[in-house]
């Protein structure tokens, strides 16, 4: 019996297309045994129709090509674990998605406050996520464990220049609104603006606590008007409500500005915490700075 088969014979079992064949060559994950040197033709082994079939299969179950095996091994039980976890995050976004769009402004009550200008240091933390799905939970579960360290590195650093003695620490997005969604600064409230000097011998301290480079940023928070936003819904909030409150503020705010024509100082809130760390008090309340007539 002759085992070797021409591609279209090879093609006519797997079920694979010229175009994947040819891929699959290219990447090393389904090699012929034999190409014509002249006319270029690929020639397989009958044996290799199961690791064929497979590949077929496994492409129409929408399994990247990156994850594709060179050989008939395939770890189909870490495949079922990944989908399943893909599941739960794309059915908990659809739960939030639904709860941003039933938004309804009479839903909040707004609150705010005439603030003076308050001088401000900040570290930048970055924060973006992979696309694959187990990579993201490991890039958060690593968030998790860096981000309370630089802050208390942070807090200890600002404290040696006998800095920060407000009780009280910020999160927010990046000024030059580049990098909305991939890094946030942890804030605090400062006598004066730090000069570069200052700031480098922070960036040093961090560097030396935590082994992260860090940048350090400062500036002033202008007078002005602090709005928060508190739900009229009763209950205890579901992971998905807590999920989506931050979209629905921001929702809420747009409403409030062009109710009351006035003028936001950021797009994003402040993620303010009344306590000594991010992760030691309260949980954060979203505040939104609005210039002053």
């Amino acid at each position: 019996m002759n085992d070797a088969l021409t591609a279209g014979e090879f093609e006519a079992i797997t079920g694979l297309t010229p175009k994947a064949l040819r891929l699959y060559a290219e990447r090393g994950i389904l090699a012929p045994v034999a190409v014509d040197p002249i006319n270029g033709y690929r020639n397989y082994q009958r044996a290799q129709g199961q690791h064929g079939i497979i590949l077929d299969l496994l492409r129409r179950a929408r399994v990247p090509v990156a994850e594709l095996p060179s050989t008939s091994d395939f770890d189909f039980d870490a495949r079922r674990q990944s989908l399943a976890l893909q599941r739960v995050v794309e059915d908990f976004y659809l739960d939030v998605a639904e709860r941003v769009a039933d938004f309804d402004p009479s839903n909040f009550v707004a609150h705010s406050i005439e603030t003076p200008a308050m001088n401000w240091v900040g570290v930048v933390v970055e924060i973006g996520f992979p696309d694959d799905m187990n990579e993201r939970v490991e890039a958060v579960q690593e968030l998790a464990v860096d981000t309370p360290t630089i802050d208390r590195a942070f807090a200890k650093a600002l404290a040696e220049l006998q800095e920060n003695s407000a009780n009280i620490v910020w999160t927010a997005t990046p000024g030059d609104g580049k990098t909305s969604g991939r890094a946030m600064v942890i804030t605090r409230p400062t006598s004066q603006v730090l000069d570069p000097a200052a700031r480098r011998h922070l960036e040093s301290q961090i560097h030396s606590s935590t082994g992260q480079n860090v940048a350090v940023a400062a500036g002033t928070l202008p007078r002005r008007l602090e709005v928060t936003f508190a739900s009229v819904a009763s209950g205890d909030p579901t992971p998905a409500d807590e999920a989506a409150a931050g979209y629905l503020h921001a929702l809420a705010f747009a409403h409030y500005l062009g109710q009351h024509k006035l003028t936001a100082i950021s797009a994003h809130a402040r993620q303010v915490v009344d306590g000594p760390a991010l992760f030691e008090g309260p949980a954060p309340v979203s505040v939104f700075d609005v210039q002053l007539r």
